[in-house]
C-alpha cells in the first residue's frame, strides 16, 4: 500500500502525458488523412482532459488549503489563491479549448532550436578538434568530431525540413513524432517509478607524502 500512495501522482501525471501524447498521434495521423473534423475532435479532446485535470487538482487543493486554514484559525486568501489558480486556468481551457495552441507553438519553435542547437554542436566540434590538433592529439580526437558532426548536420537538416509552409515533412508527420515522444517520455516516468536509476559515486582518494 506505502509502494502506491508514494508512486501515485507519479502514475497519475505519466497517464496524463500519455494521453497527451497518443491524442497527438491521433490527430497528426487525421491531419495526415486530410480529415480536418476528426483532428479538431482529438485537438479539443486534449483541452477536455487537460481542463478537467486541472480543475480537479485545483479544487482538492482549494478545498484542503481552506480546511487547514481554518482549524488553524488563519485566513485563507494566500494558501487558497494557488487552488483557485488553477480551477480558473482549467476551467478556461475547457470553455476556450486553446490548450493545443502550446503544442502547435511548440512544434513550431523546435525545427529552429534543432537547427540552432546543430549549428552550436557542429562548431564545439571543429573548434574542439583543433584544440586536439595543436596538442597532437588529432588521432584521439577524430572520433568525437566525426559523431558530433552527424549528430549536427542530422539535426540541421531535419529541422530545415520542417521548415516552411510546405514543409518537407509535414505538420502531421511532426504532431506524430511529438506524440510518439511525449508518450515515450509518460513510459519512461512510469518505468522510474519501479526501477532505481544507478547514482554516480565519486571516490576521492588522498596521497600521503613522507
Amino acid at each position: 500500500m506505502l509502494f502506491v500512495k508514494e508512486r501515485l501522482s507519479s502514475w497519475i501525471q505519466a497517464a496524463i502525458i500519455l494521453v497527451v501524447g497518443i491524442l497527438c498521434i491521433v490527430a497528426g495521423a487525421a491531419i495526415g488523412n486530410n480529415d480536418p473534423e476528426a483532428a479538431k475532435n482529438t485537438i479539443d479532446a486534449m483541452s477536455v482532459v487537460i481542463g478537467i485535470v486541472l480543475i480537479v487538482v485545483g479544487s482538492l487543493s482549494l478545498i484542503l488549503s481552506v480546511l487547514v486554514a481554518v482549524l488553524a484559525k488563519k485566513g485563507f486568501a494566500a494558501v487558497a489563491a494557488p487552488g483557485a489558480i488553477l480551477v480558473a486556468l482549467g476551467a478556461s481551457i475547457l470553455v476556450w479549448k486553446y490548450f493545443y495552441n502550446f503544442i502547435d507553438i511548440l512544434i513550431k519553435v523546435v525545427p529552429f532550436l534543432l537547427i540552432a542547437l546543430g549549428v552550436i554542436v557542429l562548431a564545439d566540434a571543429i573548434f574542439t578538434y583543433i584544440l586536439a590538433l595543436k596538442a597532437k592529439e588529432g588521432k584521439k580526437a577524430l572520433l568525437g568530431l566525426v559523431v558530433g558532426c552527424l549528430v549536427a548536420v542530422a539535426a540541421i537538416v531535419l529541422g530545415a525540413l520542417c521548415i516552411g509552409t510546405e514543409p518537407v515533412i509535414k505538420y502531421g508527420a511532426q504532431l506524430i513524432v511529438f506524440g510518439i515522444v511525449v508518450c515515450l517520455v509518460a513510459c519512461f516516468q512510469i518505468i522510474l517509478t519501479f526501477v532505481k536509476l544507478p547514482s554516480a559515486v565519486v571516490v576521492v582518494s588522498k596521497k600521503e607524502e613522507e
